[in-house]
């Protein structure tokens, strides 16, 4: 056998071999589709929900490691494409990206207040926001396990459709619940209705709307006070009537208007105390980790005089005393 014939018969096996890797590459990659508009028809369509990738595909290092190491991954995007309509939403640095669907892509991130990349929505075909993953995870059943949450809020919508009464608000709750708290504030209205049929409000959702409430008509009487001494007094009362939800807000409000308004060290002291206790009113920070916060800030007020110096430097920018 010639040479010749030796390297034409190593370039056939070559391109063969390469042609089937490409081959079973295509056969585990998904198909996304780029059309909003489209992409909630489909899912309509097919009873399914909508998958949303928020990307950056050519400057965001961790978007590019989720779509190699998890969206193309063939167990997952086998798993991704039998459960969901598939849409990416690309925001790339490329200036040749197609100028309209960049358009819709910002639109897009704007609508659902994506602050950071790469992040992963779950839409119903009526695009509501029902579960996510914010962030990069690097294994396949960890983002399939976040996923799946989305997948069952979106199953109970569905199926709370067709119900009515008590069966009705149990699927809403269930719902509601299986919400990441990133989507609440996107979901006002799913909130509103499931309130509305609660009337024993084994949600927690009229409860939780009534503190709102509270909070911000708090806020909007204290900014309009005539002066410090009068804002501090409706922030007063309204801690005497504050639910443990309202108390964190309430207490930082009323250490901002101390430590503003201080004129001597026993002001500053005074505003410290508060701190303190903004911490300890903190739902959201373990009990573990209050006493270490408590230290850290006691650090910041370890000389009181510094502290109302600084005071004292945020006072010449405020014009209400």
């Amino acid at each position: 056998m010639s040479d010749v014939h030796i390297d034409t018969m190593w370039g056939v096996k070559h391109v063969c071999t390469a042609a089937l890797a490409a081959l079973v590459a295509n056969i585990g990659a998904a198909e996304w589709m780029t059309d909003y508009e489209g992409a909630l028809a489909a899912a309509r369509a097919q009873g399914k929900a909508v998958l949303a990738d928020f990307t950056g595909s050519d400057w965001c290092y961790y978007c590019m490691l989720l779509r190699q190491n998890v969206l193309d991954h063939p167990e997952f995007a086998t798993w991704a494409a039998e459960h969901f309509v598939l849409l990416e939403v690309d925001v790339p640095e490329n200036p040749d990206f197609d100028r309209k669907l960049l358009a819709q892509n910002r639109m897009l991130c704007s609508k659902y207040k994506i602050d950071g990349y790469p992040t992963l929505l779950v839409l119903d075909g009526e695009g509501r926001p029902l579960g996510g993953l914010f962030g990069f995870v690097n294994d396949c059943a960890a983002v399939q396990k976040v996923l799946s949450k989305g997948l069952r809020a979106h199953e109970l919508l569905r199926k709370a459709a067709d119900l009515q009464g008590e069966p009705q608000l149990l699927a809403m709750v269930e719902m509601w619940r299986l919400l990441p708290a990133e989507l609440h504030e996107l979901n006002t209205e799913l909130q509103q209705r499931i309130a509305a049929i609660d009337e024993h409000d084994i949600s927690g959702l009229r409860a939780a709307a009534a503190a709102e409430q509270h909070l911000q008509q708090t806020i909007a009487a204290e900014k309009a006070a005539p002066t410090d001494a009068a804002a501090l007094a409706v922030v007063e009362a309204a801690l005497a009537a504050a639910v443990p939800a309202n108390r964190r807000q309430l207490l930082e409000l009323k250490y901002r208007l101390l430590i503003t308004s201080a004129e001597t060290v026993a002001d500053v002291q005074a505003a410290a105390e508060v701190a303190y206790a903004v911490i300890e009113a903190d739902l959201r920070i373990p009990p573990a980790e209050k006493e270490s916060r408590k230290r850290q800030m006691r650090k910041v007020f370890a000389n009181p005089q510094t502290s109302l110096n600084r005071a004292r430097m945020i006072l010449r920018k405020r014009p209400r005393r």
